[in-house]
């Protein structure tokens, strides 16, 4: 059975908005933990990371649907490595915390998980930019979005101190406002 179009896009826009509460719920178990409040924040941390992965599945979805044929075999291919990433991203965490794997395992899937989805993220911008597919607010805030994180990870290297974090907060704004972008795309005026 095939979903149409339009109820995809507002499914898509739903789990987007999840996927801001997630992210930010997110970032502040991490700050939490980092921040001495307890081990209790870490797993709590993980699962919300889990979350935020599922969440963008539709999204991606969606975005498929709406440039697929004009983008052509590329995007397909982004869009199902992507989906496999976020996936696998989430699973690793989940596996971390029931213990089934350890920390450093759960880099490698995390890693391995999260690339695809950064590289879909540089698709958007492609797709909202130069294809105009999607709204350009879409492919601004995602490459802010990347570029913040970047920065974080430069910061990061010379000091864990406030630059640091002021940073990450701008990540995690960043982060929101680009899903949130995502959103309002698919719940506004159906897609073209």
């Amino acid at each position: 059975m095939m979903i149409d179009h339009e109820t995809l896009y507002r499914a898509a826009g739903v789990s987007a908005l999840g996927a801001v509460v997630a992210f930010v719920a997110s970032a502040i178990a991490l700050a939490l933990f980092f921040g001495g409040a307890g081990q209790f924040w870490g797993p709590v941390n993980d699962v919300l990371i889990s979350i935020w992965l599922i969440a963008l599945l539709l999204p991606m979805l969606a975005v498929y649907a709406l440039a697929g044929d004009q983008a052509g075999l590329w995007l397909k291919v982004v869009t199902i490595a992507a989906m496999a990433g976020a996936v696998l991203g989430a699973v690793g965490q989940l596996l971390l915390v029931g213990g089934v794997i350890d920390l450093q395992t759960s880099f490698v899937t995390g890693g391995l998980g999260i690339l695809p989805v950064v590289i879909w993220m540089i698709a958007l911008v492609v797709l909202a930019g130069p294809m105009d597919a999607l709204p350009a607010t879409v492919g601004w805030l995602a490459a802010a979005a990347i570029m913040l994180v970047i920065v974080g990870a430069v910061t990061t290297s010379i000091t864990t101190g406030p630059p640091s974090w002021l940073a990450w907060l701008a990540v995690v704004v960043a982060f929101a406002l680009w899903m949130g972008s995502l959103a309002t795309s698919f719940l506004g005026p159906t897609p073209a």
